[in-house]
Parts: C-alpha cells; structure tokens; sequence
C-alpha cells in the first residue's frame, strides 16, 4: 500500500522535518468543511469543485434562507439550489463544473467569484462571498456548511520547553508549506489540517481534533514551528 509524506523544511533548521505519512486504500472524501458564520462573511471562502462532481454550500445550520445568487463567471460552473428562492426556503446552493461555455463577449477567469445574499428567520440580511475554485484528482471534501456556533477563544499549542505556538500559527504554517511547494494542496495530511483547524475554531480541543482526524500532534506542531518563523521573519528589522 503506498504512502504520501507531507514533508517539510523548516527555514531556522539546515535539516528536513517529517510530518506525517498517511497509507491511501480507497477514496475518502469528507462531508462537508465547517466555515464559521463571521469568517465566512469577513473573508472570501475558496469552494473546491471537481470535474464531474458537485460541491454545496450548506446555510442549514445557520437557519438562514438564500434570497439572491450573482456567479461572476458562468461559463465554467452551473447553480441550482434545494428550492426556488422565491419560496424563501432554500438553503443549499448546488455548484457543479460543466465543459467551458462560449459567450459573445463575456471575460473569463481561471477562479470565477460568487455573491450569495440570505435571510435569517429575524430578517437579518448577509452577503457571502466564494471563490469558485477548480481542482483536479480526487475530491477531499463535497462542500461547505456555514455554522452559526462561535468559535472559543484561540486555542494554543503547548511544547514541552514551556514554548506556545497558537492554532493562526498552525493555518499559517500550512500556507507556507503550500507556498513554497514543500506539498500539494490535494496532499491528504493537508485536507487532515484544514478539517483540524475548522474542529478547533469551531469549539473542539487541540487533543480532539487531532483524535477525531488521525493527525499526529507532530504535523501540528511542526506546521506551528514553520508559521511562527515565517511570521518572525516577516517582521520589519528594527
């Protein structure tokens, strides 16, 4: 059975830093990635699809209804969602790749954006923005699901030597590994972090949600390490 190794070089170290191997038997695409209300709305959420497959955009949760859709770029991507907007009852929007379309003078992009405007039960109104984002190989996730739960107060990583190394240095760690090509965004160990990190900022602790998806509290903390340098090196010399 073959293995992935997500391997990692630390800029502050001269030598190599393993992270974790995880065997590949069959196919295991997770649910859905949990995407907390305000972050959702405060930044722009990447939604992964594949070719041949359809990924969701899941309100449910939250409870709030889907009022208005806008897809920048609709040559590459068809929507549909569980009921007609003008119900006020739909809460899933359905995005599925098709062929590339040709329309008379319409522009293009590789990584289209869409605008989703909904509605709460107190008729408060919200507007979430996506990047449409193309992916190729197997499918790690089948969407997104928007949660209203309010994330505890960030977490931290706790080292032997009293050192703390807090889950942001984690999710910036994670982007420099891909960064810098030390791994692939498609790397299995990467969908283990991503779904980590949604378990922690959504209320789980670092030990649970290291347990609930098989990472190894190594990766974790090696990913840490790498955030926290590049974070430092960033700095402006004084």
């Amino acid at each position: 059975m073959k293995k992935i190794c997500l391997i990692l070089v630390l800029p502050a170290l001269v030598s190599f830093t393993f992270l974790g191997a995880v065997k590949v038997g069959k196919a295991q695409t997770s649910a859905l990635r949990i995407v907390e209300r305000n972050a959702a709305i405060n930044t722009t959420t990447n939604l992964q699809v594949w070719r041949g497959r359809a990924s969701v955009i899941d309100f449910t949760q939250t409870g709030e209804v889907v009022t208005y859709i806008r897809l920048a770029d609709p040559s590459k991507v068809v929507l549909n969602t569980d009921a007609e907007l003008k119900t006020n009852q739909a809460r899933m929007i359905f995005v599925q790749s098709i062929q590339t379309l040709r329309f008379p003078g319409a522009i293009t992009t590789p990584i289209t954006n869409l605008f989703v405007k909904t509605r709460s039960s107190e008729g408060v109104e919200r507007l979430y923005t996506f990047n449409i984002v193309h992916c190729s190989g197997k499918a790690t996730n089948n969407g997104i699901a928007i949660s209203s739960v309010t994330p505890n107060r960030e977490q931290n990583v706790f080292l032997a030597n009293n050192q703390t190394l807090s889950i942001a240095d984690v999710e910036r760690g994670l982007e420099v590994a891909i960064r810098r090509g030390y791994t692939t965004v498609n790397d299995p160990v990467v969908f283990k972090v991503r779904e980590f990190l949604d378990l922690v900022r959504n209320g789980t602790t670092v030990a649970q949600a290291v347990e609930r998806t098989n990472l190894s509290i190594s990766v974790v903390i090696s990913l840490a390490k790498l955030g926290l340098i590049d974070t430092l090196q960033s700095q402006p010399q004084s």
